[in-house]
């Protein structure tokens, strides 16, 4: 039995254990992760045959709107001061429609200070789970399906118990589970019924509101390439989106001159369950490979390189995203059952951006270490 269990070992879970500490919070705390390391959508892809390969193939910065304030800026100036953080101020340009280069378009992510994660993104939430100090027990590899509370304990997979639960993430609350894991019931509303919480009820409905924002990201290796003059992002304009259905494309130099490729494909709409989503794959990486030819032809030497590139498999990224507004910010945190949310789909945080996922998570720690869950 733990005091708090978080699911979810993304950006915001991790930042959540680290201000709990800071905060002085003495409860014990189990994360648990369904991925093989903390990360999220700002994951890192290491090579079991080289140790020096690291492709971020989520998020390639942390972006914010505007200039961190206050205990968001305190928390950002200690992984700098860590050096796991470093202002990203390397090139991003853009691509029309008709493949030819243009300046690049006026995207959120692109609007504010960004920072990078240094050697690799993930280890920004690597840094932030160390932060939470031996009070927390780590779990990696083991995807949490199934949810029960009795009134008083949480029961998650029937092997964890905690008093009180925070996700990370919307998979387990979120209708969209349901066809892509094949289940027959939302978890977290299979577990409180209508009723018992009217906290937890309006969290519920406003989470399931918020639109599914589905990523195929490929991820390729090309050969020995100078980087020199290269950009680190090509972002496509909508137009261009709308042709070739990719976001952006991101380079990863690599320490033996190698360079990393992610290509962010956007989703066609088609419905992701269990049995559809291998054939997904295969064919969103076949749509992107070639696609990415007719997207680097401003750069000679990438359509150079091209032509001798591997490719490392296809990573499906799923996320809410806010219509109109993120879950309220009221909801964030629910008494009566004990059952807390953190991301950057929290209301006025900005999806898609590091700021959302940290100041949420932030918020989140002064409610939880002000509750007497420990005591309960």
């Amino acid at each position: 039995m733990v005091d708090l269990a978080v699911i979810g070992a993304g950006l915001s879970g991790c930042a959540l254990l680290a201000a709990l500490r800071r905060r002085g919070w003495k409860g014990s705390t189990l994360l648990l992760e369904a991925g093989r390391g903390p990360g999220g959508r700002c994951a890192t892809r290491r090579r079991r045959d080289n140790d020096s390969w690291r492709l971020d193939h989520g998020s390639p910065t942390l972006s914010f709107s505007h200039t961190p304030q206050g205990e968001l800026a305190n928390l950002i100036a200690s992984l700098q001061q860590s050096d796991v953080l470093r202002p990203d101020d390397l090139p991003v340009v853009g691509v029309d429609h008709l493949g030819q280069q243009v300046a690049p378009p006026d995207h959120v992510l692109l609007s504010g200070p960004r920072w990078r994660g240094t050697p690799t993104m993930a280890s920004v939430a690597e840094a932030l789970l160390a932060q939470g100090g031996e009070v927390v027990e780590a779990r990696f590899g083991e995807r949490i399906t199934t949810l029960c509370h009795d009134g008083s304990v949480w029961h998650l997979n029937g092997d964890h118990h905690a008093r009180a639960l925070v996700l990370s993430g919307t998979l387990l609350a979120h209708p969209r589970s349901l066809a892509m894991l094949g289940w027959q019931h939302v978890p977290l509303r299979e577990a409180v019924p209508a009723g018992v919480d009217p906290q937890l009820d309006a969290a519920l409905q406003q989470i399931a509101g918020l639109e599914a924002s589905v990523r195929w990201n490929l991820m390729l290796e090309l050969p020995e390439v100078s980087s020199h003059h290269l950009p680190r992002q090509i972002w496509l304009t909508a137009q261009a989106q709308e042709r070739f259905g990719v976001e952006r494309l991101v380079l990863h130099p690599q320490q033996d001159q190698r360079l990393g490729l992610v290509v962010h494909g956007l989703d066609d709409g088609a419905v992701i369950t269990p049995d559809s989503q291998p054939e997904l794959l295969r064919r969103h990486e076949q749509d992107l490979i070639k696609a990415i030819s007719e997207l680097v032809q401003p750069w000679p030497v990438l359509s150079s390189a091209l032509a001798q590139a591997r490719s490392l498999g296809v990573m499906r990224w799923g996320a809410a995203q806010p219509l109109h507004q993120g879950l309220s910010a009221d909801l964030q945190w629910c008494h009566q059952t004990r059952v807390g949310f953190c991301g950057d789909w929290i209301e006025g945080r900005g999806f898609g951006m590091a700021e959302g996922a940290l100041q949420s998570a932030l918020n989140l720690a002064e409610r939880i270490s002000g509750s007497s869950i420990a005591e309960r």
